[in-house]
C-alpha cells in the first residue's frame, strides 16, 4: 500500500465537498486530476471510498472511516509544520485570513497595528469572502483564521476553535433627512417619507436572514415591498444614501473605515445582535502566528467605535 500525503489531502477535501467539482475549486486542481487520484487511492487500498450519486457523491463505510483518521493525520502533520516554525529564523511565512469586506476595512487595521508589534515579519494575505466561501477555505486548508458572523454557522462546521470578537447590534438605516426620533404619528409623515419606509432594502444572506428581517419589517413597518435584493452592505447603504429606500443591517457595516461612516439615520431594533467570531483549524489556535493574531483581533474588537444609534422611535412601535 503506497497511499500519499497528497491523496489524502485530496480525499479529504471531497469528502468534505462531497463534489469532485467543488473540491476541485477549493484545492485549486483540475477536476480530472481528483478523479484519477481517488480512483488510484481506491485502487491501492481495495476498497470503495465514494457511493457517486447524480448530484453528490457520499462516503462508503470504508471511506467514513477513512475521513476521519483523514482528519487526525492532515491536522497532527500541520501542527508539527507550524511548530517547527518556531525554530526557524524569525520568519514564519504569510498567514491568510477570511473575512466579511466591512469587517476588514474596520477590525482589521487596527488588529494589524497590534500585531505588528508583536510578530513584525509576518505577511497577511487578505481574502475577502463570504461566510460559506470562508469555511470551504478553512476546510481546504487556504486559509488560518476566517472572521464570520455566529448565526451563519451550521452546527457541522463547529470542529473548529472558535473564539468571540465583538457583538453588533442590528439598526434600521435610513436616508439622513428622515429624522423619525421627531415623528410620532405615521400619517403625519410626508408621502415621500412614506414610501421610503415601506421601500425594503434587502440583503441576501440565506434564508433564514432573509425571513427574520422580513418578519421585522412586517411587524414594525406592515410593509412587503422589496426594491432591491443585494449581496453588499455598501450597496444597501448606497441607495439608503440616495433616499431609495431602507435597510436593517449591522452598525457596523455602516462604518466606512478610520471612524467615518455612511450619511444615514441608524435606529436600534429589537433583533439579536450579529456576534462576529474568528475561526482557526484547532491544531492552529495555541500556536503563533495564530494564537497572537486572534488576541490581536480580540483587543481590536474591544476597542471599535460603532456610528450613532438612536433609540428606537416611537413612530416604529405604532405603525403595527
Amino acid at each position: 500500500m503506497a497511499m500519499t500525503l497528497h491523496q489524502l489531502k485530496i480525499f479529504w477535501a471531497v469528502a468534505q465537498a462531497k463534489s469532485y467539482t467543488k473540491a476541485s475549486k477549493i484545492l485549486g486542481l483540475a477536476q480530472p486530476s481528483l478523479s484519477q487520484q481517488i480512483s488510484k487511492l481506491e485502487e491501492e487500498l481495495g476498497s470503495k471510498l465514494f457511493n457517486r450519486g447524480f448530484s453528490k457523491i457520499n462516503l462508503t463505510d470504508a471511506g467514513d472511516y477513512l475521513y476521519t483518521k483523514a482528519e487526525q493525520i492532515i491536522a497532527s502533520i500541520e501542527e508539527a509544520e507550524e511548530g517547527l516554525k518556531e525554530f526557524s529564523a524569525n520568519t514564519r511565512g504569510i498567514l491568510k485570513i477570511g473575512m466579511l469586506s466591512s469587517v476588514a476595512r474596520n477590525i482589521l487595521p487596527l488588529t494589524m497595528q497590534l500585531f505588528s508589534d508583536i510578530l513584525p515579519n509576518i505577511e497577511i494575505n487578505v481574502l475577502e469572502v463570504t461566510p460559506a466561501e470562508a469555511i470551504d477555505l478553512l476546510y481546504a486548508r487556504q486559509l488560518n483564521v476566517a472572521v464570520v458572523a455566529e448565526d451563519s454557522l451550521a452546527a457541522s462546521n463547529l470542529s473548529f476553535a472558535k473564539k468571540e470578537l465583538f457583538k453588533d447590534p442590528y439598526v434600521l438605516a435610513v436616508p439622513k433627512s428622515l429624522n423619525l426620533e421627531d415623528i410620532s404619528n405615521y400619517n403625519s409623515l410626508s408621502q415621500k417619507h412614506k414610501n421610503l419606509l415601506s421601500s425594503n432594502i434587502v440583503f441576501e444572506f440565506g434564508s433564514q436572514h432573509k425571513k427574520r428581517i422580513e418578519d421585522w419589517f412586517k411587524k414594525n413597518l406592515n410593509t412587503k415591498k422589496i426594491i432591491a435584493h443585494t449581496r453588499s452592505y455598501e450597496v444597501a447603504l448606497s441607495m439608503v444614501e440616495a433616499e431609495l429606500g431602507v435597510v436593517v443591517l449591522p452598525a457596523l457595516t455602516a462604518m466606512i473605515g478610520l471612524d467615518k461612516s455612511y450619511d444615514v439615520n441608524l435606529y436600534q431594533t429589537d433583533l439579536l445582535d450579529r456576534k462576529l467570531v474568528s475561526l482557526t483549524p484547532k491544531q492552529y489556535e495555541s500556536l503563533d502566528p495564530v494564537k497572537s493574531f486572534i488576541s490581536c483581533l480580540v483587543k481590536a474588537g474591544k476597542q471599535l467605535n460603532l456610528p450613532t444609534v438612536m433609540s428606537a422611535p416611537d413612530i416604529l412601535k405604532k405603525v403595527s
